[in-house]
């Protein structure tokens, strides 16, 4: 996640007024390193979301992880309230994993037939996907290492339910002010163990922390 020094998570909406140069190549250092990039469908509306395709520049740190193939995208949502025009349907090329949508047991019917052939659906047994459910599903899909992308309402569920073994986290060099919510959102966390500064980097007034659970 990328936050302002002020806490904010978003500029218009949107986080990519947070970052910079050194936040983008973090980026992709970070998911060259895991097998599903997880994020719930709000944000990957409002993010633009495209199907991740390693750069050429982090080949290395596949290699020494042992990741012979691009890290998938996992998309959960209860409505599957995402539009075919959405670049990681639109914009797909022959031969790519398409979008895994984990939903619920009874989606509107509508809005799965929207996107025949443009995504993988899984059906939890459930209304809505929980943290649990989902992280189970992608560990049974050899999901050893799984990024959380937010937005801020899931990773606050995904805090809740004790989930959350590491924490990325750029602090933007600006203050934003205004109403723009937290990492984790509104969500009320009550047993989260503290984490362990594991490193802390600096470039161009950024700061870069990892923290893992203590």
């Amino acid at each position: 996640m990328v936050s302002s020094v002020d806490g904010a998570i978003a500029i218009d909406g949107v986080s990519g007024g947070l970052g910079g140069p050194g936040d983008a190549l973090a980026f992709r250092a970070i998911r060259a390193s895991c097998d599903w990039i997880l994020v719930a469908a709000g944000t990957a509306r409002a993010e633009r979301y495209r199907i991740p395709r390693p750069a050429p520049e982090v080949a290395e740190i596949r290699e020494a992880t042992g990741r012979t193939r691009a890290a998938r995208l996992a998309v959960v949502t209860g409505s599957v309230d995402l539009d075919p025009d959405l670049p990681m349907f639109a914009d797909q090329a022959p031969g790519e994993h398409v979008p895994l949508i984990i939903t619920g047991a009874t989606p509107p019917p509508d809005r799965v037939a929207a996107l025949n052939g443009l995504a993988e659906f899984v059906h939890l047994d459930v209304e809505r996907p929980t943290p649990e459910l989902v992280i189970a599903e992608l560990h049974r899909r050899e999901g050893n290492v799984v990024l959380a992308e937010g937005g801020p309402s899931w990773n606050g569920q995904l805090a809740k339910a004790g989930l959350i073994d590491e924490l990325c986290l750029t602090i933007s060099p600006h203050l934003v002010g205004g109403e723009s919510l937290g990492i984790l959102g509104t969500t009320a966390i009550s047993a989260v163990g503290e984490l362990r500064l594991d490193r802390l980097l600096e470039h161009d007034n950024a700061l870069f922390a990892r923290y893992l659970r203590a």
